[in-house]
């Protein structure tokens, strides 16, 4: 299922296998976005969009970083680590106006 998907590529990053933890966490993805699986939370579809753009990340395609961030933040506003992950991928695209506004984002969401 989804939650396994996630794990499955949960421990792929962990171990560097970065192309292949991009696999599962768009399987996990096309399994909730095709509605094969029915009531998926949207707290685990915002991570799995997350996630999935924080290997991009460490891939250097910060283009498709910054859009799953973006669709992670569609899903659930809440999602701070997607905030601060956009950031990063939007400083790096050259982006430091929007880099700015997440980054400030972040701040205002971190408890004092």
């Amino acid at each position: 299922g989804v939650e396994s998907a996630k794990n499955q590529a949960n421990a792929l990053f962990s171990k560097g296998s970065l192309d292949e933890a991009v696999r599962w966490f768009s399987k996990g993805l096309w399994l909730v976005e095709t509605k094969k699986v029915k009531d998926a939370p949207s707290d685990l579809h915002s991570i799995l969009h997350s996630n999935r753009a924080f290997a991009y990340i460490k891939l250097k395609k910060l283009a498709e970083a910054e859009e799953d961030c973006s669709k992670a933040l569609g899903v659930n506003s809440k999602n701070t680590k997607a905030t601060y992950r956009r950031a990063m991928a939007r400083f790096e695209l050259g982006k430091f106006e929007g880099a700015k506004q997440d980054v400030e984002e972040v701040l205002k969401d971190l408890p004092d």
